[in-house]
């Protein structure tokens, strides 16, 4: 949050909030300090006329690795968040997913309550949804790490509640990573050829 009083370049059209607050080891704000600081979030977005996402929430584990001690999963988190900022503006729900099958990824997003699940659901807040950053854990091989991106771009293409997608691609994730000093990968290359509809 160091950097939330920067102003936003002129052009830009979307502004994500905070990375993970809900997690010690990233924005770590509890749901009252991410929403007692939203409004300044808001005021440069209006400024340039972007669309505003929302914190970017998933599991953080332990209570001793969250933000807010009695808060473990993000719906919650979410929930709080939004009761806090009573007339806040957020236009999508920026979420991340690290399971590596599409079953899970769909409870995850649309919820699994009625089928005796533990999954609330995204789509509760009825925004669309922005799945900002998902892969396979780094315990995966790259193999699986394919054969999770071929179930789940189809998915996340087809489906009307989710807005945009990522894939994560970075060093912690070695077996996700889509390029390689400039290049793409194998996974890379599968990821840019799965057939995508983009606005």
């Amino acid at each position: 949050s160091s950097s939330i009083g920067n102003a936003l370049p002129k052009g830009s059209t979307y502004v994500l909030g905070f990375n993970e607050p809900n997690f010690k080891a990233q924005s770590d704000l509890t749901p009252q300090q991410a929403a007692a600081d939203w409004p300044m979030i808001e005021t440069h977005a209006k400024a340039v006329g972007a669309k505003i996402v929302s914190p970017a929430v998933n599991y953080c584990g332990s209570a001793s690795a969250c933000s807010d001690p009695t808060v473990t999963d993000p719906y919650t988190y979410l929930k709080d968040f939004l009761a806090a900022c009573t007339g806040c503006e957020v236009d999508y729900v920026a979420v991340h997913w690290y399971n590596c099958d599409l079953p899970s990824l769909q409870a995850y997003l649309e919820g699994n309550l009625d089928a005796g699940g533990d999954l609330q659901g995204f789509v509760q807040f009825g925004k669309p949804i922005w799945l900002t950053e998902f892969s396979c854990d780094g315990s995966h091989s790259v193999a699986d790490q394919k054969a999770y991106m071929e179930a789940a771009v189809p998915y996340l293409e087809k489906n009307p509640h989710v807005f945009r997608y990522s894939w994560f691609s970075a060093g912690p994730i070695a077996n996700a990573e889509l390029t390689n000093s400039g290049s793409l990968t194998d996974l890379g290359k599968a990821y840019v050829g799965l057939p995508q509809n983009c606005p």
